[in-house]
């Protein structure tokens, strides 16, 4: 008997100490009234399919519906710690992103808040989502992600020294100030999910979801932050977790469970009672194993009598007898006073302030990534002269004229394809956070979108003097302020193109074949690959869309127009001036102002094109 109770006291992790200290309520505390009054959160009869689509060769797609919820009905109220549990694929998570509204797909079924239904927009303002994967800049310190956030989400009106002691009573709640100076990436998962945790409880919403809060965690991890969670729900917010396998003695902070099982309801209530409802089936969790790991194993097993026994299970607690009893009792409340939204409200930062925030967030993820930009600055800087070793040191004569073009071509084909080329990728690698953000209304899109801007235009002219100087420096051009800004205006336009397409294409494969096939089409009316002059007029005005040729004929005019006489050694080939050389490759000295017009109209158009494209996608549900 004495080693019985001693195998308890050390499996149980609720009897160690450390388990204590982290504990920092009372079991039996009644939870706080919140300030938002009493609420209940109640969906009934949810159903949710989502649609495949499978795609054949030669033959029309198939489109086909998977049911993943079935009438499931359910309900919260503040104070409470609600744990969804069940097998992989039973629709956890579903569950969540559909009563959380966080999900764009069409539900059938009832969502209310004290009876009364609740729009997607409110839910939002309301609640704060914790998501199963986090993903931020991590670049950024704990304390830097978490005061920018508190910047953005917290009204305007709050003082800094009130700002300040709000981040400091969640650092505390949390237990963060451990880690606070250290960077995101350095950070175990537990701690990240605290940080997670603190950014949605920032604006202090009256109902928090957290999605697979404590998945990829050790033991002693997620024990603290589930007990951080009964905390929290103990100020009398409604806290609804989906968990998957919870370790001995989590199973028991939790107030309410739901379990599914396929997509079904299988039970709702206190977690105290669930060994009742399997008892009846005679399921007994044996000593010293862990409960929710026995729950599991039921739902999820393969045995075809159990199978049969869990069906039987949820339609006992699915019947509509049952759901209406229990959905009429907890939404006899309060009706929700419309007026508590608009307490919720806060006053946003003024749009420079947002723009002020993010960019200074930008720098900082930018100035620390220096390795990367050391990297890429070396690359351009030794393409620079690796492209203009083969000209070194060209003569201004008849012979060299061809070379002199060749080392322009060169040049701008380089330009053209470096910036055009590494921009594609640009919302495949930050998309999913700023994604999440702005579907959050932390802060709108043409706040980061110009933030990001401004670097490119700063971080572009450093790049376009690595490459420029050096070139010109060992093939001997005499430049002014005019071939560079040329030069900047193709690498700016290449560069908005890239970025066009990375916002306008969903798959970056995609991108690539475009902008393959426009470099196979543009690059001929480049000037020196053919005779403009014998081209019919409708293919020759053509030239202006290539951003090839704009590039040729402008640096072209620019360098030639200035050079009244070339030494003509062979009379019967003699090139005697510039301008017989731009009349040779078909450039035209009039038009240099009207090409970087039109490159100017052409970055703005893509630039424009790609905020709208992003904002197209933005409009999708978010990665949760």
């Amino acid at each position: 008997m004495f080693n019985t109770k001693f195998q308890r006291r050390t499996l149980d992790l609720r009897y160690n100490e450390i388990w204590n200290d982290w504990d920092g309520m009372d079991e039996h505390q009644t939870p706080k009234e919140s300030v938002h009054g009493h609420l209940v959160l109640s969906w009934k009869n949810i159903n949710v399919q989502v649609k495949q689509t499978t795609q054949k060769f030669f033959q029309l797609s198939k489109t086909s519906y998977k049911q993943i919820l079935h009438n499931v009905s359910g309900n919260v109220q503040s104070g409470n710690l609600l744990g969804i549990m069940g097998p992989s694929g039973s629709g956890k998570t579903t569950l969540m992103a559909t009563i959380s509204h966080r999900t764009k797909g069409n539900f059938e079924g009832e969502l209310l808040l004290n009876g009364q239904p609740i729009s997607e927009g409110s839910m939002i303002k309301i609640s704060g989502f914790v998501p199963q994967h986090d993903i931020s800049f991590d670049q950024l310190t704990a304390l830097e992600h978490l005061s920018l956030m508190a910047n953005l989400k917290v009204s305007r009106k709050t003082t800094k020294i009130e700002l300040k002691a709000h981040i400091d009573k969640i650092i505390t709640t949390l237990g963060m100030s451990k880690f606070l100076d250290t960077r995101i990436s350095f950070l175990s998962g537990g701690e990240r999910k605290k940080i997670a945790l603190a950014v949605q409880l920032l604006n202090d919403p009256p109902i928090l979801f957290c999605d697979e809060i404590t998945t990829g965690l050790d033991s002693y991890s997620a024990a603290h932050i589930v007990n951080t969670l009964k905390c929290v729900s103990q100020m009398g917010k409604i806290v609804i977790c989906t968990i998957h396998q919870p370790v001995s003695g989590v199973f028991g902070k939790f107030d309410e469970v739901i379990l599914l099982s396929n997509g079904r309801l299988a039970y709702q209530g206190p977690v105290t009672m669930v060994h009742r409802l399997f008892k009846k089936f005679n399921y007994e969790c044996p000593d010293m194993f862990n409960e929710a790991e026995f729950v599991i194993s039921i739902l999820n097993s393969e045995n075809e009598k159990v199978k049969e026994n869990v069906i039987e299970i949820c339609k006992l607690t699915s019947t509509d007898q049952k759901t209406n009893l229990n959905y009429d009792l907890f939404n006899n409340q309060t009706r929700f006073d419309p007026q508590h939204l608009e307490a919720l409200e806060t006053l946003k930062p003024t749009w420079l302030t947002q723009f002020s925030l993010i960019l200074n967030r930008s720098i900082k993820c930018f100035v620390r990534n220096y390795k990367n930009n050391l990297m890429e600055l070396g690359v351009i800087w030794f393409l620079g002269i690796i492209s203009s070793i083969p000209y070194a040191n060209l003569q201004l004569d008849t012979k060299a004229v061809q070379n002199w073009e060749g080392f322009w071509l060169v040049l701008v084909i380089n330009f053209v394809f470096h910036f055009s080329y590494s921009a594609i990728a640009t919302y495949q690698v930050k998309f999913s956070i700023v994604h999440r953000e702005v579907h959050n209304k932390v802060y709108p899109l043409s706040v980061y979108y110009m933030s990001e801007l401004l670097i490119v235009v700063v971080w572009i002219m450093v790049k376009i003097l690595f490459y420029c100087l050096s070139a010109f420096w060992i093939v001997g051009v005499d430049w002014g302020s005019m071939q560079l800004l040329v030069f900047y205006l193709l690498a700016f336009t290449s560069f908005s193109y890239g970025s066009f397409l990375s916002a306008f294409f969903v798959r970056l494969e995609n991108a690539k074949i475009f902008v393959t096939i426009y470099d196979v089409l543009s690059l001929p009316l480049c000037g020196a690959y053919l005779s403009f002059m014998s081209l019919p007029k409708a293919i020759y005005s053509l030239r202006y869309f290539s951003i090839f040729f704009l590039g040729c004929e402008t640096v072209s005019v620019l360098f030639w127009d200035r050079i009244k006489v070339l030494p003509c050694i062979d009379v019967t080939n003699c090139l005697d001036s510039g301008k017989a050389v731009l009349r040779k490759y078909g450039y035209i000295s009039s038009e240099v102002y009207s090409d970087m017009v039109i490159l100017v109209i052409f970055s703005l158009l893509a630039n424009i094109f790609g905020y709208f494209s992003v904002l197209k996608k933005m409009k999708k549900q978010p990665a949760y």
